[in-house]
């Protein structure tokens, strides 16, 4: 709902005080397999060039802005020369100041990330994946993500998770950090060096993801021991842990 975020970040900036800076807006290009036939925002006669384009411009018209924050491309094209299309014209966007930063999202075999990763001139700076089991929790891609200095956004965090959520050491030691188990969840990730994506339509939810940030971000340790982050990595089933925190 990009018309839906740009009503929203220019009414809380005129209601706050707060210039364009103080946000941060991503959005993706997405290819015509996964748009909705009734919204394709361009010419889906045009060329895929063209496309990528035509969908930037429509975006910055939809969240108000002459830029945004990160672009990401939402899946496979059809060929890996399709692939460097979307990606060439993604460059071409931070060289006009249009896009600050480029990733790729939905991309699960290593190799591929660490292919495009090879023959981008402007490197990605985010994989965006689904985390789950069905594809190790991207055990390998997160380990690449860390050596090359690019950020891991997880989605489906809590929906394809439902047997951590339910866990009663889960339920236990979320009420001892007065904690729901979704917001347990979100910690444990953010601890493993992940930023994940979250939306809801609850405001209780909302202020309980808020609150939880804003204890992370006043320096609270949620996990005292690695030994506390391993039982978490057992429970959800990760094949190996690696952890960014500074225990």
């Amino acid at each position: 709902n990009e018309p839906g975020v740009g009503d929203g970040w220019t009414r809380a900036a005129r209601d706050l005080g707060l210039s364009r800076s103080d946000f941060w807006l991503q959005t993706k290009y997405t290819s015509l397999d996964g748009q909705d036939p009734k919204r394709v925002p361009y010419d889906v006669s045009a060329s895929l060039e063209e496309r990528v384009r035509q969908s930037l411009a429509k975006s910055l018209e939809n969240l108000k802005t002459d830029y945004v924050d990160s672009l990401v491309m939402h899946g496979w094209e059809k060929s890996w020369e399709d692939n460097f299309i979307v990606w060439r014209t993604f460059e071409s966007f931070v060289d006009e100041g249009k896009v600050r930063q480029i990733g790729i999202s939905n991309f699960y075999e290593p190799d591929a990330v660490e292919f495009l990763y090879a023959h981008a001139r402007i490197k990605p700076a985010v994989v965006q994946n689904r985390f789950y089991d069905e594809t190790g929790y991207d055990t390998q891609i997160r380990e690449f993500c860390r050596e090359k200095g690019m950020e891991y956004q997880s989605f489906w965090t809590l929906g394809a998770n439902g047997h951590f959520l339910e866990d009663a050491r889960v339920i236990e030691f979320a009420k001892e950090k007065n904690l729901s188990p979704e917001t347990l969840m979100y910690a444990f990730v953010m601890a493993l060096g992940i930023t994940p994506l979250d939306g809801t339509t609850s405001k209780q939810h909302a202020a309980e993801d808020m609150a939880l940030l804003a204890r992370v971000r006043a320096g609270e340790k949620i996990f005292q021991s690695d030994e506390e982050i391993d039982e978490f990595a057992d429970i959800l089933g990760l094949p190996e842990l690696e952890t960014d925190e500074e225990l």
